[in-house]
């Protein structure tokens, strides 16, 4: 193993490509392709099965069982650790509900509503989930929905999963769309002390050139600008937790500008 400057070299282990994987779908034409290109680049490389990954490093940290406190008092040890990574390309059909998120693209927000007893699904369901309707198809029964609805219930993040973590923090709520009987789950773009169970919000969209078709697409604002919460607020109402969570907001956004550069704070977002 050679490393330069540091800097620990990788290596890819090659296996042959297997042709004629996708033959089943050719019978089937392609109306939008959007995704060849992606293809085309993952292709070779999700073929070539585990990379491997030269190099190591040790690290000490606390071991054995008990408390924290209890495994500060013990000398620590040394560990080994080795990185190993794995690709994989997946193909996912939105099935029979494609038309909503075909909608997202456009700007619009779809449901279906069961022909049965007509519980109205945002976002949409192909089949009804009321037993007294033995599945139903809502499929074929879309509708237009307002782009309003009613905060059902929320989260406020200062973790998150790798793929989002650049965005943090922020804040997700299960909205009600005016019209459904469901909720959608959404980023909510507004202040945590905005926000409260009962809210009426309006829905905006990203940049048309960004909309990927999926409901990342989308996102929740204050319908009443400068609207205060109620007192009954689960959140405003403690003001000690609060302080808490807006010390760890804060705490947030630096690590954030300073892991990944980018500024996070309100002012900066516009919310």
């Amino acid at each position: 193993m050679e490393e330069k400057e540091g800097l620990k070299e990788q290596t890819l282990r090659v296996r042959p490509i297997k042709r004629g994987a996708e033959k089943k779908y050719r019978d089937y034409p392609t109306v939008l392709d959007k995704s060849t290109e992606a293809h085309e680049f993952w292709e070779p490389i999700v073929h070539q099965g585990l990379w491997d990954i030269k190099g190591h490093k040790i690290v000490k940290g606390p071991w054995g069982g008990g408390s924290v406190e209890d495994a500060k008092k013990r000398p620590p040890r040394e560990f080994m650790v080795i990185d190993r990574a794995s690709f994989a390309l997946y193909s996912h059909s939105y099935g029979l509900v494609s038309p909503f998120f075909r909608g997202l693209l456009e700007g619009k927000l779809m449901g279906t509503k069961c022909p049965e007893c007509g519980t109205v699904y945002c976002p949409p369901r192909a089949h009804c989930w009321n037993p007294e309707c033995r599945v139903a198809d809502c499929y074929d029964n879309w509708m237009n929905l307002p782009l309003t609805g009613i905060i059902h219930t929320f989260t406020v993040q200062c973790l998150a999963a790798a793929p989002f973590e650049h965005m943090l923090p922020f804040s997700m709520g299960y909205v009600q769309v005016d019209g459904a009987d469901t909720t959608l789950p959404t980023l909510l773009h507004m202040r945590p002390r905005e926000i409260f169970i009962g809210k009426k919000v309006k829905f905006e969209f990203v940049p048309e050139e960004k909309r990927k078709g999926d409901l990342m697409d989308v996102y929740a604002v204050p319908a009443i600008l400068d609207e205060k919460a109620p007192e009954w607020a689960c959140l405003q109402k403690d003001a000690e937790q609060m302080k808490v969570l807006e010390d760890s907001i804060k705490a947030t956004q630096e690590f954030i500008k300073k892991r990944y550069g980018i500024d996070n704070s309100p002012e900066e977002r516009g919310w």
